[in-house]
């Protein structure tokens, strides 16, 4: 009796405790109650206004109007606040004749900070609305509010874009923009022939001095690996048709639509810009031959793109301009493309990419022209905007997913480094979420990035997969046969230990 005991204390207080305690699935304490009341539909990020007119009555008025208009916003909340111009500064704004020596004036006068845009009555002003470069709206008078508010609508704020950034609907501007912060940008020259056809154009150079620019003015929100490449004998069949105009030459040749995205195959192909985890931008000017030049675009519905640079995007993927030599370089043998051109394309295309629209053309009000290759000063406010609810966005969809996989999955492991990223990244969508709310919104945003990327980090983990070969049906299948043999004595034995103990165990009888 007293070894059935021992095989009972053995197999029952030892060995099931510490067969229990060894396949366990090892987890660290997540803070689940704060990952399932994220809600994402809540987010919007505060942004202060400032109404600078020459009378109060006007300032109020402006003020009222502007406050009414985004008071049913629930992605973007303007803190209004409204001062009267100084006598000489308004004696100043109503003397100079260019807007440029105004904006000049507000710059020395205030100071500038990302998530403020300060409204400024200028009455010699031609529109009702004038935008330029910088952080500052001219507005001519207390009857150009109805204006004001559209250009701050859709030029400034674009609360329906930042609803798509915050719900990752597939609204038309986040079907063409990247989903990322770094890129690499690859700017490709390809010659399809090169003995039939020399090509000038210094690739690197174009990079540097156009794209380089450009993305030095984006170096807070974006890290941008620029590079250039040639790529020759990558022939393409356009199947283009020959159609007869009234131009010097007489015709042109018609690229149909459909023929493009097999182009992308193409360059996709030979392209090699896969050297990194990182998202590619790629930017290919494809030099056309001379038996099809010049050669002009069709699009969808067969009409021909009228534009002096021939050029097509694809979303997510980057832009293309088709390099169309002239007779006489034809003659000559020698193609020079013209840089400005085909670089001002590349930057109209990576504008699109990385997430700045297109501004639809208001009534009685101007919006200026770029004068640089550097995006206006509250364009990168509104990338701000929208990349830090992107991020927060999808940094709580992340801990939101992983949550419900360990609910449904028992055999995930989460080890100490991955739960130290999944706390990380809730503290910093909390600390987003506050410094959206006081409208701190380049703090907010390297907040919300810290979040993605903890987020990013924690579910993409390969030690979550450690255990997912082993599920419990096969552990028990490989123990019950190990132990149940041996336990079935022991268990049967277990009445008579009981009886034994108690004393009451009946003696067995003697002839």
């Amino acid at each position: 009796m007293w070894a059935s005991a021992s095989f009972v204390g053995v197999l029952i207080v030892i060995g099931v405790p510490l067969w229990w305690k060894t396949t366990e699935v090892f987890r660290v304490s997540l803070p689940y109650e704060k990952i399932n009341a994220f809600d994402s539909e809540a987010h919007y990020i505060t942004t202060d206004l400032v109404v600078l007119a020459n009378d109060d009555r006007t300032a109020v008025n402006v003020a009222k109007e502007i406050q009414k208009a985004f008071s049913q916003s629930d992605v973007i909340k303007l803190r209004v606040t409204k001062q009267i111009i100084s006598e000489t500064l308004r004696q100043t704004l109503d003397t100079v004749i260019d807007e440029q020596e105004a904006l000049e004036e507000i710059a020395a006068t205030f100071d500038q900070k990302h998530n403020t845009l300060y409204v400024v009555q200028r009455a010699p002003l031609l529109q009702d609305v004038w935008v330029g470069t910088e952080r500052v709206v001219f507005f001519r008078d207390g009857k150009a509010s109805s204006t004001l508010v559209s250009a701050l609508d859709k030029w400034i704020y674009e609360p329906s874009v930042l609803q798509g950034a915050r719900s990752e609907s597939a609204d038309a501007a986040r079907q063409v923009r990247f989903p990322s912060s770094d890129y690499h940008v690859v700017l490709s020259v390809v010659n399809p022939k090169p003995h039939l056809m020399k090509v000038e154009f210094d690739a690197a150079e174009a990079v540097e001095d156009y794209i380089g620019s450009f993305v030095d003015e984006l170096s807070e929100l974006h890290n941008f690996t620029l590079k250039s490449q040639w790529l020759y004998l990558l022939d393409f069949d356009f199947q283009p048709r020959k159609v007869i105009d009234k131009s010097k030459v007489g015709y042109h040749y018609a690229i149909r639509h459909e023929r493009l995205h097999l182009l992308l195959t193409k360059l996709e192909e030979r392209a090699a810009t896969h050297v990194s985890e990182l998202p590619t931008v790629n930017l290919a000017l494809y030099v056309t031959q001379c038996d099809m030049s010049p050669a002009y675009i069709y699009d969808t519905n067969n009409q021909k793109v009228e534009s002096r640079v021939q050029a097509f995007m694809s979303p997510k993927w980057g832009g293309v301009v088709l390099g169309t030599p002239t007779v006489d370089e034809c003659a000559e043998g020698i193609h020079r493309p013209k840089v400005t051109q085909i670089m001002g394309t590349f930057l109209a295309h990576l504008r699109k990419l990385i997430g700045i629209t297109d501004k639809e053309s208001i009534q009685n009000g101007n919006l200026e022209a770029l004068r640089s290759v550097a995006p206006r000063r509250w364009e990168v406010d509104s990338l701000l905007r929208i990349r830090t609810l992107e991020q927060v966005t999808s940094a709580e969809t992340s801990l939101k997913s992983l949550a419900k996989l360990l609910g449904e999955i028992s055999n995930i492991v989460i080890n100490e480094e991955v739960g130290a990223s999944i706390n990380i990244a809730v503290q910093n969508i909390q600390n987003a979420k506050n410094l959206m709310l006081c409208g701190r919104l380049l703090e907010a945003y390297r907040a919300s990035q810290t979040a993605f990327i903890a987020a990013e980090t924690a579910f993409m983990d390969p030690s979550l997969l450690a255990l997912l070969y082993f599920p419990d049906d096969q552990k028990y299948a490989i123990y019950i046969p190990l132990f149940l043999p041996i336990m079935f004595p022991v268990i049967l034995s277990l009445k008579n230990l009981i009886l034994w103990f108690r004393g009451k165990l009946p003696k067995e009888k003697v002839d």
